[in-house]
């Protein structure tokens, strides 16, 4: 076998052996082995030693067998072409409404198709701006589903309660979202709309079914006890937990199976930031990551979370779920919920919320068999929806938001992700001319390449300027993608400082 043959041998076996190894280590490192290995340097004299995570080094191995040698072949692709793939689904919107100036947003696929969504919206009666990023998982139902219908919920649920009466008195009559919310950026469908080819209820009817749905949310608020407005925290969170609800009764199936039904039985976590004045609400179902930027005096920049991740490793999240099931060995197994799940919060997955009947009844029907073992699904449920909310009072000095998927964090961390948008905004390349032509380098140092805050941020978390890196992460086989990379959706919402000075 000569040098060519060899070579050519060596690459097409290169994923498939990748994926079995990081398929090992992987479900070493799932059922606990995360232990610290020491590694022992001897220097004659002493002896040091450093704690490194098998995580660690399977991330390190991961790097090294895709960037492969110095001076290895040249990428399969071109910067222009890698840059061209990245800014497919990028947008940049001008809002100029209240604190807001404009927002960037962009989202790179993994799985087929993109389990991601992202959705931007005004509040017509409050005149509040909303942003919102959504993670699927099990499928892209659901995080489409709570995309399309949550602005609606959100913008009802901030009615003063006269404006509700008065909406009640008209509830015969029919009304639309638009009625109360205007998208800022109208975005296409991922997969075609598949309800109007089911055989059986269509949601409306389903809805009258179960009395679910705006109109009876609406009837629901008014019988509440509150002046005026809800405060807004209260309204974040009715409208998220809800929706959660009617998601999960509609996909009971009514004669047949449906699209409802699917969409309840997928999953998504949900991160929704509320702007008005100067206010900044952050309601997080999930493990999506909001994370505020601010310029500092000194010229550095502070990176502030404004919401944590509900998984096992935080701790809050852990006691809420044991003193809620006290008892049940088994509600945390290898850091996920009853050993399946790994966010402790999220929309649909109505396996871990329906009561026991019903998810012995439909479900084994369903599936020929239980989703999760009876002796462990004792006291439902175990998931909700209801958010986390956090309120910041925005002031001149902050500039930023980024709101994103955990595709993100999984390989940047909060300072970094700022300092990258503040070093775009620092170089100031918003000039699509200036971009492209820098992207066509293959080894750009520092530079910024791209004209767009949410494709620089992707283009960092698939290898920054390291073009060779890059190109080997844009054309993983589809096979093997989610061993590599998770789909990444991000937004960056710019804050107007000179009306932030103002109010």
């Amino acid at each position: 076998m000569n040098r060519a043959e060899y070579l050519g041998t060596l690459s097409k076996w290169k994923w498939p052996v990748f994926g079995v190894t990081a398929a090992f280590f992987g479900s070493m490192y799932t059922f606990g082995f995360n232990r610290a290995l020491t590694v022992h340097a001897g220097s004659g004299e002493e002896e040091t030693s450093n704690s490194v995570g098998l995580r660690d080094l399977l991330q390190k191995w991961i790097h090294n067998f895709v960037q492969g040698p110095k001076g290895s072949e040249k990428p399969p692709i071109s910067p222009r072409e890698a840059s061209e793939i990245l800014r497919k689904n990028e947008k940049s919107v001008n809002v100029n409404i209240g604190a807001v100036s404009y927002f960037e947003t962009n989202s790179f696929a993994s799985n087929t198709p993109c389990e991601d969504r992202a959705n931007e919206w005004l509040s017509l009666k409050t005149n509040g701006t909303s942003f919102g990023v959504f993670d699927g998982h099990g499928g892209w139902q659901c995080a489409e589903m709570v995309k399309n219908r949550l602005p609606l919920y959100l913008a009802v649920s901030f009615l003063s309660k006269s404006d509700l009466t008065i909406l009640e008195k008209n509830l015969s009559r029919h009304f639309s979202k638009d009625d109360f919310v205007r998208i800022l950026q109208e975005r296409s469908p991922a997969v075609e709309n598949t309800s109007q080819s089911n055989v059986g209820y269509i949601l409306s009817q389903k809805q009258e079914v179960f009395q679910t749905g705006p109109k009876y949310f609406i009837k629901s608020l008014i019988e509440m006890r509150f002046e005026g407005r809800m405060p807004t925290q209260e309204s974040l969170s009715l409208a998220f937990t809800q929706l959660d609800d009617d998601i999960s009764t509609e996909a009971i199936p009514v004669k047949v199976l449906d699209d409802s039904f699917v969409a309840g039985a997928s999953g998504s976590c949900a991160l929704v930031s509320y702007i008005e004045g100067q206010h900044i609400f952050v309601a997080n179902t999930g493990d999506c990551r909001a994370v505020l930027g601010s310029a500092k005096g000194d010229g550095s920049w502070l990176a502030t979370p404004l919401s944590v991740d509900q998984t096992a490793e935080n701790d809050d999240e852990v006691k809420r779920l044991r003193l809620e099931h006290p008892g049940e060995a088994f509600i945390l197994k290898n850091s996920r919920l009853l050993g399946q799940l790994q966010p402790l919060r999220s929309f649909g997955d109505i396996q871990y919320k329906w009561d026991k009947v019903t998810h012995s009844h439909v479900l084994t029907q369903v599936y020929g068999g239980p989703i999760v073992p009876p002796n462990m699904y004792i006291t439902p449920p175990y998931l909700t929806a209801r958010p986390v909310v956090t309120h910041h009072c925005l002031q001149p000095n902050d500039k930023f938001l980024i709101l994103a998927t955990d595709g993100l964090w999984d390989v940047l961390s909060n300072e970094q992700a700022v300092g990258l948008v503040a070093n775009f905004l620092q170089q100031g390349w918003k000039d699509k001319e200036n971009a492209t032509a820098l992207s066509d380098i293959t080894d750009a140092g520092d530079e910024v390449l791209e004209q767009n805050a949410a494709t620089h941020l992707i283009r960092h978390a698939l290898g920054g300027n390291d073009h060779g890196y890059v190109a080997q992460m844009l054309l993983v086989p589809e096979q093997y993608r989610r061993m590599w990379r998770d789909d990444i959706t991000v937004t960056v919402v710019f804050f107007d400082s000179d009306v932030l000075s103002k109010l």
